[in-house]
């Protein structure tokens, strides 16, 4: 099998493409928690860019993760089940709640 099978089908395509969003994303969390056991960030600036680089691959992860949601989550409310798009819209407005209330409190505790 050659070592470009994936690029062949876009649906494999897509796949490899969000497993590999993991990779930034753990890097950008290693260099958090170093900064934070040295309590200082080492290079502020280049954290900051690297973080402004980073976001574009969590939200894809975060997008196809919430995305299959309603495939993998099944629920019955009043023995009929809940429709898939409801659970995925729920999800999201979850995820839209909480960056909301996050930004909200982070700005209210900045002053």
């Amino acid at each position: 099998m050659p070592s470009t099978w994936w690029t062949r089908t876009r649906h494999y395509f897509l796949y490899m493409v969000r497993e590999f969003t993991s990779l930034p994303l753990a890097i950008w969390l290693l260099w958090l928690l170093f900064d934070i056991s040295r309590r200082s960030l080492v290079a502020p600036g280049a954290f900051a860019v690297f973080s402004v680089i980073a976001l574009p691959f969590a939200l894809y992860h975060s997008w196809t993760f919430l995305t299959l949601a309603g495939t993998i989550i099944h629920i019955k409310l009043l023995d009929r089940p809940v429709s898939s798009r409801l659970i995925v819209m729920s999800q999201f407005g979850l995820w839209i709640g909480a960056s909301v209330l996050i930004a909200f409190l982070l700005t209210w505790l900045s002053k």
